[in-house]
């Protein structure tokens, strides 16, 4: 764990070590994970990285990062569109035992360490209202994703997704502080190769968050976000599955090519996997905590 966070402080601090004008460029990410409502300007392109670091289970020793590599296009002033390449990282030791779920029906069991290329994600994002010209920004997202392992485990499968947004941006202070709303709503299913059939999931999710421009070309921020899923076992009926909160800051770095943005976000409670484990965290879907770095260059 303290690796991890090493290496993260050191990408921070290795990319904000140079200066930048004043000029940023749309639809830079204030956030980590609560999105605004620009779009890229006509004919220009974007390319981001991003990792997401997940530590903490219930038991045992688990870790995994997500890394997605993004080309962003303008289409039109109003309408852009992304193509990304997703992976992921695992590295746990959980035994028999499990990293999650009641001691009788163990989740994440095993060992694994790998990295795995998973797949593709095709996105449009239509801006209906500007932030700065008609006042709140309104956009709409769609994102479409294919997948061949499962983020939790690593195992190997076959999987679908589809994440909607409503985007709310709301500029105050002459664009100081921004407050950004994301209505979201996620649905997914997943096969594995080991066989039991097709499991369909369903999660609504709110986020919500403030950015605050404390010096030219810099903003802190804070963001948090409540969701809930809904399941269909491959041999069920619909079930509820659980429900998590996070929040956590971050702090951005705009300049006139490039841009950064780094966020801590801890659970702050969660529904339990059973009955007779009760800790106040949901830790078989989500880990304690979370820390992201994306960097976007324009060009």
């Amino acid at each position: 764990m303290k690796r991890s966070q090493s290496v993260f402080l050191a990408l921070l601090l290795g990319l904000f070590g140079t200066s930048a004008p004043l000029t940023a460029q749309a639809d830079e990410n204030l956030l980590g994970y609560t999105i605004g409502a620009e779009t890229l300007p006509q004919g220009r392109s974007e390319a981001y990285f991003w990792i997401t670091d997940y530590q903490g289970k219930r038991r045992g020793s688990y870790s995994a990062q997500q890394f997605r590599l993004e080309g962003e296009y303008g289409i039109t002033n109003s309408l852009s569109g992304s193509v990304y390449l997703n992976g992921y990282r695992h590295s746990y030791d959980c035994g028999a035992a499990g990293c999650a779920g009641p001691l009788d029906a163990p989740e994440i069991t095993g060992s694994k360490h790998s990295t795995q290329f998973s797949g593709v994600s095709f996105e449009l994002k239509k801006m209906l209202a500007s932030p700065y010209k008609d006042d709140l920004g309104v956009a709409l997202y769609g994102e479409v994703s294919y997948d061949t392992v499962d983020a939790i485990t690593g195992e190997k499968g076959r999987g679908w997704e589809l994440e909607t947004k409503l985007i709310l941006q709301k500029p105050y202070l002459d664009g100081q502080l921004q407050w950004l709303t994301n209505l979201e709503l996620e649905a997914e299913t997943w096969r594995p190769d080991a066989g039991g059939g097709t499991e369909v999931a369903i999660a609504p999710r709110l986020r919500t968050g403030v950015a605050y421009r404390f010096a030219p070309n810099w903003f802190i921020g804070l963001e948090g976000w409540v969701d809930m899923e809904v399941l269909r076992p491959a041999d069920g009926s619909w079930e509820f599955d659980h429900w998590d909160a996070f929040a956590g800051p971050s702090i951005h770095y705009g300049g006139k090519r490039w841009w950064a943005t780094f966020t801590w976000a801890e659970q702050l409670r969660g529904s339990n996997e059973a009955e007779g484990n009760r800790a106040g965290l949901h830790l078989a879907d989500h880990a304690r905590r979370e820390l992201r770095l994306k960097v976007g260059y324009n060009f």
